[in-house]
């Protein structure tokens, strides 16, 4: 195992829910100890409510999706977003990226891990200056 990384929700949603880069996550998930924030709670839960909403999810399975993704959160060390509000901004700012993607970055920032995530376009505008990696 690695040492510590900070994963977004992106990446945390694909390890229990279907998609392309399912395996590749879960890969990375188990190959450092992971970091996240506790907003990933509300974007998984969003995440899963638009897999039902929209594109026709069964709600048992996103139910225990959305369940496990909550249980693999709260075996993450986690890190309260209001504390990196301030930097988050401020990266938002610099690199046009979303408030909500500053905070992954600020965590990992804050933390001096790599932020693994799924996000091609977060990847572009903060990759060069911030260690972000793309799985």
């Amino acid at each position: 195992m690695r040492d510590r990384a900070v994963l977004d929700s992106g990446v945390i949603f694909a390890i229990f829910f279907e998609e392309a880069a399912s395996e590749r996550a879960a890969r990375a998930a188990g190959e450092y100890r992971p970091i996240t924030l506790d907003l990933a709670v509300s974007e998984v839960g969003n995440a899963a409510w638009k897999r039902v909403a929209f594109f026709q999810e069964r709600e048992d399975a996103a139910r225990l999706s959305l369940s496990k993704c909550l249980e693999f959160i709260a075996s993450c060390a986690l890190i309260r977003s209001s504390d990196l509000a301030a930097q988050a901004f401020e990266i938002s700012l610099e690199t046009k990226t979303t408030f909500y993607d500053s905070l992954f970055l600020a965590a990992a920032v804050q933390e001096n891990v790599p932020l693994l995530t799924l996000d091609k376009k977060m990847c572009q505008s903060a990759g060069t200056k911030y260690n972000v990696q793309m799985l």
